[in-house]
């Protein structure tokens, strides 16, 4: 009994293994020597923009570097937004000054994330090697479409023995130095919302004591989108048809 085309395609695409993770965007989060990292206060959430490496893909994980000066419990939020024109014309530069702003330097996040994880509770280091008292933040299942340029926001809903502007946040990288895989940042400009921007978007613009280029320490890993794997798996029945007309 001959097995439909279509039907061949479905089940090579079951048979076929899952894809590999691939990394769209990394800065490493443990470089070692100095380094400094993004002060914040507590629901507040912070973006930072990226132009992803490859096409069609579907994020499948994401990790955030943290400090902390001490052993903490943590409870965060990672999202992802699409990225949108700023039409709003601010006093100051539109990323460090002397540096050349990034392609997303026009752009903030949009309203409505694309994806958002939710709460999740984290314990983070103490003493490190070196004192480096650095953390991943691992978010896994996000199985999420983006486009190429987006916008990823950490939120921090409450940290255990924590004063805002204390010694903890995301650890801050040089994304220049590092080229990260798809880099395309904004140079050391960060949107903020919450309720000290009444919910609104803003931008901030780092000092001087900050890398030049200064993005957020994030990977992102993604799969290819699942259409993808089918076109695939038809390529391939459809490489075995020709040949059986062949024979």
């Amino acid at each position: 009994m001959k097995t439909p085309a279509l039907l061949a395609v479905a089940a090579l695409a079951t048979a076929l293994p899952l894809a590999a993770q691939t990394p769209v965007y990394t800065l490493p989060g443990e470089t070692g020597g100095t380094f400094t990292y993004l002060t914040i206060s507590q629901q507040v959430e912070y973006a930072d923009s990226a132009h992803l490496a490859g096409t069609d893909r579907v994020l499948d994980e994401a990790v955030v570097t943290i400090y902390s000066n001490v052993a903490r419990q943590v409870t965060a939020t990672l999202s992802f937004y699409s990225a949108m024109e700023d039409e709003v014309n601010y006093e100051g530069p539109l990323g460090q000054p002397g540096v050349l702003p990034g392609a997303l330097a026009g752009y903030k996040p949009s309203d409505v994330p694309l994806w958002t994880s939710g709460p999740l509770l984290f314990s983070v280091d103490g003493d490190g090697t070196n004192n480096l008292n650095l953390s991943q933040l691992v978010f896994s299942n996000i199985n999420t479409l983006v486009p190429d340029d987006v916008f990823w926001s950490i939120t921090f809903e409450s940290i255990s023995n924590y004063s805002d502007g204390g010694a903890f946040g995301p650890k801050l990288e040089d994304g220049t130095a590092l080229q990260p895989t798809g880099a395309e940042t904004d140079p050391s400009r960060f949107y903020v919302r919450g309720d000290i921007t009444d919910g609104e978007w803003t931008p901030v613009w780092l000092t001087s004591a900050a890398p030049p280029t200064s993005t957020l320490s994030i990977q992102l890993t993604a799969v290819p989108e699942p259409s993808g794997v089918l076109l695939v798996a038809g390529g391939v029945v459809a490489g075995l048809l020709r040949r059986r007309r062949c024979a």
